[in-house]
């Protein structure tokens, strides 16, 4: 049952991913098409050089939406829980890929990931996890904002921690004992099952690691996630 719902959950945020994911592959569609049709208006002309460089910028642009669509299916496959080395700063910037489109031109996006985190992880849960956090906070910033994304690793322990705040209107005291209840929900109908805080408690245990949540009404909130980074093989 609560892979069913894990894989439920992950299917409806990528309902909500549609449309940026769509909006983010026109970009590289866009310029794979013009850089196609100066070349056909060129084909008679001698500069190799030039044709070249419009054909090396169409491979780039062809390997943008490749990754793309590479990160959204690993995202929906269907899988048991499994744990493998990961670097914690390529899995954020593949997760901000994925939700680039979505991120409104009102709100400001800090990160800092130091390179070196690296834990035994489940990659496309924790992407579960990071996704739901970064979508509530951006939720929660309707008039715009700062979305800070940060990690660190104390140094001689056993774990590391990130962090995703946002400086929007904050979670009420009465509530805040609540957000990690299965359908607990603040949104309107049809704008969330309520469960994806409790699924992102459940991925975060089994990772034998813990989630709070800091928030003051009308300052914004912030939720912490703090995963142990022991290693078994290496990356």
């Amino acid at each position: 049952r609560n892979e069913q719902l894990v894989q439920s959950e992950k299917l409806a945020s990528l309902g909500t991913l549609t449309s940026g994911v769509a909006h983010e592959l026109n970009n590289p569609l866009n310029n794979i098409s013009t850089s196609v049709q100066i070349l056909l208006e060129e084909l008679n002309e001698e500069d190799i050089e030039f044709k070249r460089e419009l054909l090396e910028e169409t491979e780039k642009q062809i390997e943008r939406a490749r990754d793309i669509v590479k990160a959204l299916l690993e995202f929906s496959r269907k899988g048991a829980f499994n744990p493998k080395p990961t670097q914690l700063k390529q899995l954020m910037d593949r997760t901000l890929q994925m939700l680039k489109g979505d991120l409104p031109s009102n709100v400001d996006l800090e990160m800092r990931i130091p390179e070196h985190i690296r834990a035994e992880l489940d990659g496309r849960r924790i992407q579960q996890v990071l996704i739901n956090l970064i979508q509530n906070g951006l939720q929660a910033m309707a008039d715009g904002g700062t979305l800070q994304i940060t990690a660190d690793q104390p140094e001689g322990e056993d774990h590391f921690c990130f962090r995703i705040s946002d400086t929007g209107i904050g979670i009420e005291k009465d509530v805040l004992s609540k957000i990690f209840d299965p359908f607990f929900s603040t949104k309107t109908d049809g704008n969330g099952s309520g469960l994806g805080l409790s699924i992102s408690h459940g991925i975060i245990e089994q990772h034998k690691g813990h989630i709070q949540v800091e928030s003051r009404p009308g300052e914004g909130t912030t939720f912490t996630v703090c995963l142990p980074n022991r290693l078994t093989s290496k990356i």
